[in-house]
């Protein structure tokens, strides 16, 4: 009998209830690939071979382009299937990429130094090469913002599990991890959604999806003109509250600040300041180099404007006529 309410197996697919028996991949997923597989591998096989039929009764007899749609047909139609078949195991394959990579690097290794000097001394080399970069900083703080990328990407497949659970989807389609990157605050990761979880989704649940990454926020956007195209930003860090190097200091040192050209005059607040502008432009003078005093043009330029604004003053009270 099914615990805690979840349905039979021959009522319909729960995830929850599945979830003792799962495996790497789920079975749901090869059960459907089996399906897919046979229905696309005679949909590609029938136009396969119509269209070679087709095309080899122009050149040759009725028969050998029956057998040459035939041989297409058969052909195109079971690499359809396979593919089709093999696809939940390429996804996963692609999914664990990075481990596998890793796991076939340290084989070759362990190989190269077996054929030369045998197991023993290949399992200590193998470990030597394998230890020797976490001692060394740069390469450290390298290997482990790619590691940390490797565990995201599967954190984030947990979570959209758990999100796609919580719609209560049966049938449901994870979506495809493509790849994850290193950035200054975390990881980045981008995904293509497949209907059954949304951009929308992913903002509504941005607490949880950081939960379950271990790390402190998280943020998704779309990553381009195609609505199931979304990139992730995890935060591991907060770069703006870290000390920032500030090299204002090491560019001064050496520069003594007496050098300057520039002069000045401190005026003390006993001693008064006179800013007539006279004594204003007698500075400014000074201050520019001319010695034969300010130019004509603003010269001219001034008198014009004592002119205007005498004539916009208008006569005084004293000289109106008796009239007015």
């Amino acid at each position: 009998m099914p615990r805690n309410g979840s349905k039979s197996a021959g009522s319909g697919r729960s995830r929850s209830g599945i979830r003792a028996g799962q495996t790497i991949i789920d079975t749901f997923e090869i059960d459907s690939a089996k399906r897919r597989a046979k229905i696309v591998g005679c949909l590609a096989g029938f136009f396969a071979g119509l269209v070679t039929g087709a095309i080899a009764s122009i050149f040759q007899d009725d028969a050998t382009a029956f057998f040459w749609a035939v041989i297409a047909a058969f052909t195109v139609g079971f690499v359809a299937a396979v593919l089709v078949l093999i696809w939940p195991g390429l996804r996963m394959a692609w999914h664990w990429a990075g481990e596998l990579i890793l796991l076939a690097f340290v084989v070759m290794v362990w190989a190269l130094f077996n054929a030369w000097a045998g197991p023993l001394v290949a399992l200590g080399a193998t470990l030597l090469v394998l230890g020797v970069p976490w001692l060394i900083r740069p390469v450290c703080r390298f290997l482990v913002r790619w590691a940390w990328c490797m565990i995201v990407r599967h954190r984030i497949r947990v979570a959209a599990d758990a999100f796609i659970e919580g719609k209560g989807v049966r049938g449901s389609v994870m979506p495809l991890i493509l790849w994850a990157h290193p950035t200054a605050a975390g990881e980045r990761v981008w995904l293509w959604l497949r209907g059954d979880l949304t951009l929308e989704d992913l903002r509504s649940r941005l607490t949880e999806l950081a939960s379950v990454c271990w790390a402190d926020d998280a943020s998704a956007e779309s990553a381009g003109s195609k609505a199931a195209f979304v990139v992730v930003d995890i935060h591991r860090r907060d770069v703006l509250a870290e000390g920032v190097a500030m090299p204002v200091t090491e560019m001064l040192e050496g520069i003594d600040p007496d050098s300057y050209p520039v002069e000045y005059r401190r005026v003390d607040d006993a001693e008064g300041v006179d800013l007539t502008p006279e004594s204003v432009n007698a500075e400014l003078d000074a201050l520019l180099g001319n010695k034969g005093g300010r130019k004509p043009r603003q010269r001219k330029a001034d008198d014009g404007q004592t002119a205007t604004t005498a004539t916009n003053d208008g006569p005084d009270e004293g000289e109106l006529p008796a009239w007015v």
